[in-house]
């Protein structure tokens, strides 16, 4: 682990909120320890929950006491395990893990850098660029999206689409292409007057291209391969693992896939003329679906269309057809959540608390 000062992520529970930007701002984790005397662990206090509190009208004068979280991710000196750390920061998105001993006395702190390498190591994946496809109407999150914009949406204050940037700008991914259709202009408005460091080029759509017709638009991908999402899935996965299986696998396309479970809400008859057959309960089905999150070679932008309604299957069938290599990279079901659907959606705002 790095040597560093400890004392730049600790923070005592009578602090203002001020006192703690500053703080957060010199180490550069987006977290603080809150702790009592001696680094008794009281909790921790996220960049969110600071923006949480700024939101509800608190003052930045006002004392952390009450917006801290109480019941930080922790670890105890005897279960110190790698997998396990790492699963942690993926899961949890999170900045520091305190490392604790019996009594809860912090004895060191694990970073994201500690885990996954300084942002100098992945210099690499700094330079890949990112399309967010974020032209969808959103008919299946209605009635949130008949006032809003799909990616606008937010989950525990910070719209969708914001979480989604977030989880590449952990992994030092900083180039963003959004391709726009739908309410485009309350979405560039939104960006463009974030406080966050994003670079972002704006694409929008003369009219609806389909899931992938409008990337042919962006027009400055410099990156020999890119990053392809759509604007309502967050996932919990390592970036640069995935990256580098495209990478070493030479694929024209990889696919990000999980395995689905999907058991059928009601009784299946098989029926003939008019008569019944037989009757299944409730069937079950196991199939591997894919995601909506791909990496692809530059190259794939010369296969799509101009101006025309263009799916990602028509996408992926001309890709066969050419005999173009395309790859799989398969991730469990519970690192990546569909935020179009609404039984996602409910269980993302408990997932992000």
């Amino acid at each position: 682990l790095m040597s560093r000062n400890l004392d730049l992520y600790f923070i005592d529970i009578n602090n203002s909120i001020k006192e703690s930007m500053i703080k957060i701002k010199k180490n550069g984790t987006r977290t603080l320890l809150v702790v009592k005397k001696n680094r008794y662990l009281l909790g921790t206090l996220s960049e969110g929950d600071i923006h949480s509190a700024l939101i509800k009208d608190y003052s930045l004068n006002s004392s952390i006491k009450s917006i801290y979280n109480k019941t930080p991710k922790k670890i105890s000196s005897e279960s110190f395990n790698s997998n396990r750390i790492r699963k942690v920061f993926l899961d949890k998105q999170i900045g520091i893990i305190p490392v604790v001993d019996k009594r809860n006395f912090v004895k060191k702190i694990i970073s994201w850098e500690d885990v996954f390498g300084s942002k100098k190591n992945h210099s690499e994946l700094s330079k890949i660029e990112v399309i967010i496809m974020a032209g969808g109407k959103g008919e299946r999150l209605k009635p949130y999206t008949s006032v809003l914009p799909k990616p606008l949406v937010p989950i525990n204050n910070k719209p969708m689409l914001e979480h989604i940037i977030s989880n590449f700008k952990f992994f030092n991914l900083q180039n963003f292409h959004l391709v726009l259709n739908h309410q485009a202009n309350l979405i560039k408005t939104y960006f463009n007057n974030s406080k966050e460091n994003y670079k972002i080029n704006f694409v929008t759509e003369p009219k609806p291209l389909g899931t992938v017709g409008g990337i042919k638009l962006v027009k400055k991908i410099k990156s020999n391969n890119f990053f392809l999402s759509n604007c309502d899935t967050l996932f919990k996965i390592d970036y640069i693992q995935l990256y580098n299986h495209h990478e070493a696998n030479d694929n024209f396309l990889t696919i990000v896939v999980s395995k689905v479970h999907h058991e059928f809400s009601y009784g299946f008859c098989k029926v003939k003329k008019k008569r019944l057959i037989s009757i299944k309960e409730k069937p079950k089905l196991d199939f591997i679906a894919n995601t909506g999150f791909y990496v692809m070679k530059k190259e794939i932008l010369r296969l799509i269309p101009k101006n025309k309604k263009f799916d990602l299957t028509d996408l992926i069938n001309k890709c066969l057809d050419l005999k173009k290599k395309i790859g799989v990279y398969e991730i469990s079901s519970n690192s990546w959540t569909d935020l179009g659907k609404l039984s996602d959606f409910s269980k993302a705002f408990k997932d992000f608390n």
